[in-house]
């Protein structure tokens, strides 16, 4: 399986609508484009689709890559990230936007950065977006833009409803602590069904445990032992005190309903858990 290592961030508007190729702000869609590549077919970067092209092929470049033979060359990786920002590539315009932050391949430049950031956003790039959000709450990109908490709440709002785990996460941590908003523990758990349910990563239980908890105790939302049962077997072994707690107030057919719905959810999903740390009511 061929390997990219990303820089930092990467991990991290005119009349002309710019294209996205790769939405997915997990960055594994980009991994399996280069997955699909052969090395001959990478350090193309004609037409058609030559700004796509550019646009991998200078990914590479940041950093090199080995199983396509292809050493660090920043000016390279500027040049071609560039060529694809003005063939209207969002994803191209982020990277640069990151670089120019970091200093990465070119010299630090906050406004260049911001300029960037602020055009792929509005573009629609999920991860501009939360770029946005993050930098207006103060949580990152330090000197980005001044805090501006409803501007914070807007930003990171469209990356989560597009999707973005961590945007919709953060939302969720800003209403349960009541940090830089009103404490609301309602939309707290709004965004914590977001950041877990995110159209990005299916299969992961990060935030299982949180609404298990959430549902057991009825934060932000109504009491439910049968979702609190389910989320805490879902937790895998981490969830096994939490189910034993539950287990007690629950009867058997709750139980075995949430069993149910827990192992519906492994089977659609193809991943197994809980199983032998289920725990039945006595």
């Amino acid at each position: 399986m061929k390997r990219f290592v990303f820089i930092m961030a990467l991990c991290l508007s005119g009349n002309v609508q710019s294209d996205i190729l790769f939405q997915d702000p997990t960055r594994k869609t980009v991994e399996a484009a280069f997955n699909q590549l052969s090395e001959k077919e990478v350090k193309d970067v004609s037409e058609p689709d030559a700004g796509k092209k550019q646009y991998l092929l200078g990914l590479l470049y940041l950093n090199g890559d080995k199983e396509f033979h292809v050493e660090q060359n920043c000016h390279k990786a500027v040049e071609l990230l560039t060529k694809s920002w003005k063939a209207d590539i969002a994803d191209a315009g982020y990277a640069l936007a990151t670089m120019y932050y970091h200093g990465v391949c070119v010299d630090t430049n906050i406004d260049k950065a911001r300029e960037l950031a602020n055009q792929t956003a509005q573009e629609g790039y999920i991860l501009a977006e939360r770029m946005l959000g993050l930098a207006y709450v103060g949580e990152e990109w330090e000197k980005l833009y001044p805090h501006d908490a409803e501007k914070g709440i807007y930003w990171l709002s469209k990356a989560g409803k597009a999707g973005d785990g961590r945007s919709a996460g953060q939302l969720s941590y800003m209403y349960d602590e009541g940090r830089y908003v009103p404490k609301d523990e309602k939309k707290s758990f709004f965004w914590l069904k977001k950041s877990v349910f995110n159209k990005y990563e299916k299969t992961s239980n990060t935030g299982f445990s949180i609404l298990a908890e959430s549902y057991e105790k009825g934060i932000g939302t109504e009491v439910n032992l049968v979702k609190a049962y389910k989320y805490y077997d879902l937790y895998g072994s981490a969830g096994v005190e939490g189910k034993q707690r539950v287990a007690k107030k629950m009867t058997q057919e709750q139980i075995d309903e949430a069993i149910r719905q827990s192992q519906e959810w492994q089977k659609e999903h193809n991943v197994q858990v809980g199983g032998d740390f289920i725990r039945r009511a006595n």
